[in-house]
């Protein structure tokens, strides 16, 4: 009796499958909903756009610092922007700091969060052509230190 419940005890369990519980990769998904930012100059004041971007971070781990960058904005016409006259603010920098160089806009941090981004454009004067200007800003999580 003890040797066919046994065998039957046996059995069941080969015939269980046994889930092993996987560790899932680390990741830092970082997405926004606007397709781009509208940023304008004024001759007479800086012009500041509160929350023109919002930065959805979301992860399973802790990560590094995120930093933004840069290119110059262009016009058709060749006109360019440079990056040390467009200005970001968050909550990790203090106050406006130029995009001349890569800037700080979150400081190391675990899970999902949300940063909001204030830009300015300094205007240059006469120089400046009015119109339409493309460039790219890139966001890059570090690891964590």
């Amino acid at each position: 009796m003890k040797k066919l419940l046994f065998i039957i005890l046996v059995g069941l369990i080969s015939l269980c499958s046994i889930e092993v519980a996987q560790a899932k990769q680390p990741f830092v998904y970082i997405s926004f909903e606007q397709k781009a930012v509208k940023l304008s100059s004024s001759l007479i004041w800086d012009s500041v756009i509160p929350e023109a971007l919002t930065l959805k971070v979301n992860s399973n781990c802790f990560h590094g610092s995120i930093v933004a960058s840069m290119s110059s904005l262009k016009n058709k016409m060749g006109a360019e922007i440079n990056q040390d006259r467009v200005f970001i603010k968050t909550l990790s920098t203090t106050g406006f700091v130029s995009l001349a160089k890569p800037v700080i806009v979150s400081e190391p941090a675990f899970g999902s969060h949300e940063i909001k981004i204030d830009f300015m454009v300094k205007a240059n004067g006469e120089f400046d052509r009015a119109g339409k200007y493309s460039g790219a800003i890139a966001f890059t999580v570090l690891p964590p230190v």
